[in-house]
């Protein structure tokens, strides 16, 4: 129930009273929800936040 309503792995570990976050993933990281898109859209949004700085930050006061 706690993963199922997004509790991360150190409130999981408290909660079931695990020693280490280890065991807690060992245990029960199966049921925790796929990440790969979010953490892909994530880095996505930094790295067009940084192109967007370096163009701003190249362009000539003639062209802004």
């Amino acid at each position: 129930m706690l993963i199922a309503s997004g509790a991360n792995i150190k409130v999981v570990q408290a909660r079931t009273r695990h020693a280490n976050a280890k065991t807690t993933l060992d245990t029960y990281g199966h049921l925790w929800p796929e990440t790969d898109k979010s953490t892909r859209q994530a880095i996505a949004g930094v790295i067009a936040q940084r192109v967007d700085s370096n163009s701003a930050a190249t362009e000539s006061p003639n062209q802004a």
